[in-house]
C-alpha cells in the first residue's frame, strides 16, 4: 500500500505559556484602576493603555517579555538583529454577561492577552478561520460534520483560561472572547508587539 506523509505549509503560531505568577500588589493595583465601557458595552477597559509601564507592574511585564521573546525566538527562528517592543497594553475586566465581539488588533505585529484573575466560567477566547482563508476547505463549503477534528478540518480553536496563563498570537487573527457565565469578574491584560533591530538586508534593509 503506497506511503503518504503531510507536511504543514505556512501554520499560524498560537503560543502558550503558563505559571506566569502575579504577586498581590500588582493584582490590587489592576483591580484599583479607573475603567470605561467602550462603545460595545460589553466589557471594561482600563483608562490607563500603558498599564504594564508603571513601575509597580516591572516584574510582571518583565516575565510576559521573556516568555514571549523565547517562544518567538524558538519557533521564527529569528536572526540575533531582530527584537521586539510592547507597545501598549490595558487591563479587561468582564462582570457576569459581560464578552468580547470578533476583532483583530491593529499597528500591530503580535498580540497577547494575560490571565490574572478568571476562573473555569468566565468565557474562553476563540480563535477563527478567516473567510479569505481557502487553504483546505474553504468556509463556503463544509460538510457539517468530521469523524473527528483536526488542524485541517476546524474553523476554530478555543483556549480555556485559567490564572497565569500567557496567550500570544498574530495580531491579524481574528478572535473573541464568550459570556462570562460566573458570578465573578474576569481580569486580564491584553498587549501589543511591534518589531525592532535590523530587519532585512541589503536594499531590503530596515531599521527600527
Amino acid at each position: 500500500m503506497p506511503q503518504y506523509k503531510i507536511q504543514n505549509l505556512f501554520p499560524t503560531p498560537l503560543m502558550m505559556h503558563d505559571e506566569i505568577a502575579t504577586t498581590e500588589k500588582q493584582r490590587d493595583f489592576v483591580y484599583a484602576q479607573n475603567w470605561y465601557r467602550p462603545e460595545a458595552n460589553n466589557g471594561w477597559l482600563t483608562e490607563n493603555h500603558y498599564l504594564l509601564d508603571e513601575p509597580v507592574m516591572k516584574t510582571l511585564k518583565d516575565k510576559i517579555m521573556s516568555a514571549f521573546n523565547k517562544m518567538v525566538s524558538d519557533v521564527l527562528q529569528l536572526p540575533d538583529t531582530t527584537g521586539w517592543r510592547m507597545t501598549n497594553s490595558w487591563g479587561v475586566k468582564h462582570n457576569t454577561g459581560d464578552w468580547a465581539q470578533e476583532h483583530i488588533h491593529t499597528n500591530c505585529v503580535f498580540s497577547g492577552v494575560y490571565y490574572m484573575d478568571v476562573n473555569d466560567s468566565a468565557g474562553t477566547i476563540s480563535f477563527l478561520k478567516s473567510v479569505n482563508d481557502n487553504s483546505t476547505l474553504p468556509l463556503v463549503f463544509r460538510p457539517g460534520v468530521y469523524k473527528e477534528p483536526t488542524d485541517y478540518n476546524l474553523d476554530h480553536a478555543n483556549v480555556h483560561p485559567y490564572n497565569g496563563l500567557l496567550v500570544c498570537f498574530p495580531s491579524s487573527l481574528m478572535h473573541k472572547v464568550s459570556v462570562n457565565k460566573s458570578e465573578w469578574d474576569r481580569y486580564s491584560i491584553a498587549f501589543n508587539f511591534f518589531p525592532t533591530g535590523t530587519w532585512g538586508r541589503e536594499e531590503h534593509e530596515l531599521v527600527l
